[in-house]
């Protein structure tokens, strides 16, 4: 169908629609403000300076269809239909406005129609799809050899929907949310094809290995870190008070009287801290043992590995020594966390 006679046609029409008083005939309703508004648009839109927007068209002269299905519409929606390639559309539209127009069209309109339908029909194929479950929305993409690709999505398929598809290259994929896209890729020169139906399928996650173990608490490493640093400080502070007995041994001759009961005292005092280093380093072996053996099982997945140890690792401390003053004595540690 030729450009200039359809804008022409589109442009009486609009004209009818505005000023509607036509000749009453069977197939005729009546035209709404909300109609004559769509189609109005549609006309200024295939008349835009740049070039013909038969996309935006399309839309606005199937509003005004919905609005009112007048014959009056289905020439420039079927043009538009059959531009951005939905020609099962286009097909439809050309066939009611041959019917319903009746007389008023004249023998050349009517053959230009009939020549856009044969064209139409030469070069397509009619294929009915579906989805499971239904209710998947169809895109279909055409990429033709030169050119942009060629998108037209037909909603959601909640029963079987028959698509009209131009021949050539063909994507045409299944969206339904929740699911996985199913794209269904291949040429179209038939006239024909059997049903297609998209099986939807649910995204796979992923499973993650799940190990269980006993970690050893960060408790543990506190306790039996000070009970290591305790022991420490235990087996300095005894060294020591074994070489105060020695010097004390030395100085108690008599003539040394002060000295050997300075080095008593010493010795005594780094005795009863000896003592007690001892003390509170079974203690804490006893307190370390229990937390390590009462300690739960826990479940991590695989992924995981690695990141508690090394938290663990962290709480280890950086160093232990043993201090020792004029009067008392014992052992230190530096934590890092």
């Amino acid at each position: 169908m030729g450009l200039y006679r359809n804008v022409v046609v589109a442009t009486g029409l609009a004209m009818a629609a505005a000023t509607f008083a036509p000749r009453a005939s069977a197939a005729d309703v009546a035209i709404t403000e909300d109609a004559r508004t769509h189609f109005a648009a549609g006309v200024a839109l295939l008349q835009d300076p740049k070039a013909p927007r038969y996309e935006e068209a399309y839309r606005e002269f199937k509003a005004a269809y919905a609005a009112s299905p007048s014959y009056k519409i289905l020439g420039n929606l079927g043009l538009c239909a059959m531009k951005i390639e939905r020609d099962a559309e286009a097909i439809h539209a050309y066939e009611t406005y041959l019917k319903e127009a009746g007389p008023e069209l004249t023998p050349e309109q009517r053959a230009q129609v009939q020549r856009d339908l044969l064209t139409l029909r030469s070069g397509l194929l009619a294929v009915t799809v579906s989805s499971n479950p239904p209710g998947a929305t169809i895109v279909d993409t055409r990429v033709p050899v030169e050119g942009a690709d060629i998108k037209n999505s037909y909603g959601a398929a909640l029963t079987p929907l028959s698509l009209g598809l131009r021949h050539g290259h063909h994507i045409v994929t299944a969206r339904l949310a929740g699911y996985v896209d199913q794209p269904w890729e291949f040429d179209v020169t038939e006239a024909t094809a059997a049903p297609h139906v998209f099986t939807m399928t649910k995204p796979v996650v992923a499973e993650r290995a799940v190990v269980r173990e006993r970690p050893v608490p960060a408790a543990a490493y506190v306790v039996g870190s000070l009970t290591a640093a305790l022991a420490i400080g235990g087996a300095v502070t005894g060294v020591l008070a074994l070489s105060k007995h020695s010097d004390f041994e030395q100085n108690n001759d008599g003539l040394h009287v002060a000295a050997a009961q300075s080095d008593r005292s010493t010795g005594q005092t780094l005795n009863v801290v000896t003592d007690s280093l001892f003390i509170g380093a079974i203690v804490g072996a006893a307190v370390t043992t229990y937390v390590v053996l009462s300690r739960e099982t826990v479940e991590r997945t695989a992924s995981d590995g690695g990141r508690e140890s090394t938290r663990q690792a962290r709480m280890m401390p950086a160093a232990v020594s043993p201090t020792l003053g004029a009067h008392a004595a014992g052992a230190s540690a530096l934590w890092v966390f």
